[in-house]
C-alpha cells in the first residue's frame, strides 16, 4: 500500500495534473488524496482521472464553494472498492474493501479550516463517523493545524486548537505516524514561516496489519505544500510454529511430555532452524 497526499493549490493546470501523474506512476501509488484543488462546478470538464494515467481508478470530490479548497481522492479500482462515501466542505471519508485487509477500511481525505470554531466542528464530525462505523481507519491530508509549539515557526502557536485536534487524536484512539524527511510540511516565503500542517493518523488496526508502516515528507516541489506519502507492507512469516494454552498447565502428564521430548530430539542446521523444529516436535508431542 503506497498513499500519497498532496495540497496542490490549484489543480486546473495541465502541468501539475501531469505532475500528479509521474508522481502516480513513479511511487506506485494505490491512492492519491489531493486539497485545495480549487475547482469549481464550473470545473465539470475536467476529469480527476488524468491525474491517474489509465481507467483503471475511481474518485470522489468536493467542489470548492470560494477561492481555496476543493477535494480530490482517486483511487486503484482493482485495489480498493468503494462501499459509502460521506462528503463535507472539508473531508471526503471513502469507505470499502481493500486488497489485504479485512473488513471495511476508511480512507479519510482531511483538509482542514482555517477558522479555529470551524476547525473544532470538523473533528468533532469525523470522530462521529469513526466511532459509528468499524473500519480500519486511515486519516490523512492538510490538517491546517499543528499539535504542539515545536512544529511552527515565526507563526502564533494556537494552544486552543492544538488542544482540540489532540483530543480528537487521543478519543479517536488515532496514532500518529511519525514523518521522516522534512520536519516542516508547509513554507510561506513572506515571513519564513514553517508549519508541521500535513500528517497521517491511523487506528491500531492499521498498525496490527501493517507494523512496518512509515511515512515521508518530500521537498517541496511546485506547491507550498510538501507532499507526503504512507508507505506500508505486512510481512508474512507463515503460520506460528507453536501455540501453548495456559489450560494445558492444569495437566499433570504436561511437564514428564515436555521433558521426555526435549531429551529424545536432536536437531541440525542453523540455531534458528533447531528452534523452529524443536518448537514443531513439541507440538506433535503435545498432541499426541
Amino acid at each position: 500500500m503506497n498513499i500519497m497526499s498532496l495540497n496542490i493549490r490549484g489543480l486546473g493546470e495541465k502541468h501539475k495534473t501531469d505532475w500528479v501523474g509521474r508522481l502516480r506512476r513513479e511511487y506506485k501509488l494505490c491512492l492519491v488524496r489531493i486539497q485545495e484543488t480549487k475547482l469549481g462546478e464550473s470545473s465539470l470538464l475536467f476529469n480527476p482521472t488524468n491525474c491517474w494515467g489509465d481507467a483503471d481508478c475511481n474518485f470522489e470530490q468536493v467542489f470548492t464553494t470560494g477561492r481555496p479548497g476543493g477535494i480530490i481522492t482517486i483511487w486503484d479500482s482493482r485495489m480498493f472498492s468503494l462501499v459509502e462515501v460521506i462528503k463535507s466542505r472539508n473531508f471526503i471519508v471513502t469507505l470499502g474493501n481493500f486488497v489485504g485487509i479485512n473488513g471495511l477500511t476508511g480512507f479519510v481525505n482531511v483538509y482542514g479550516p482555517q477558522q479555529e470554531r470551524e476547525k473544532a466542528k470538523v473533528w468533532d464530525e469525523l470522530l462521529a463517523i469513526k466511532l459509528s462505523r468499524s473500519a480500519t481507519w486511515i486519516f490523512m491530508g492538510d490538517c491546517n493545524v499543528v499539535r504542539r509549539p515545536d512544529e511552527r515557526i515565526n507563526s502564533e502557536f494556537c494552544v486552543r486548537s492544538a488542544n482540540e485536534f489532540n483530543k480528537f487524536i487521543l478519543n479517536g484512539e488515532l496514532t500518529d505516524l511519525k514523518m521522516g524527511g522534512q520536519k516542516f510540511t508547509y513554507f510561506k516565503t513572506l515571513g519564513g514561516k514553517l508549519s508541521k500542517l500535513d500528517r497521517f493518523l491511523v487506528c491500531s488496526n492499521f498498525l496490527s496489519v501493517y507494523p512496518l508502516a512509515s511515512s515521508f515528507a518530500m521537498k517541496r516541489d511546485l506547491p507550498d505544500h510538501s507532499r507526503i506519502v504512507l508507505r506500508a507492507r505486512s510481512e508474512d512469516f507463515g503460520p506460528p510454529p507453536f501455540k501453548f494454552l495456559n489450560s494445558w498447565l492444569v495437566n499433570d502428564k504436561l511437564d514428564g511430555v515436555i521433558k521426555d521430548a526435549c531429551s529424545v530430539f536432536r536437531g541440525y542446521g542453523t540455531p534458528n532452524m533447531i528452534l523452529l523444529n524443536k518448537l514443531k516436535y513439541l507440538k506433535l508431542a503435545i498432541r499426541n
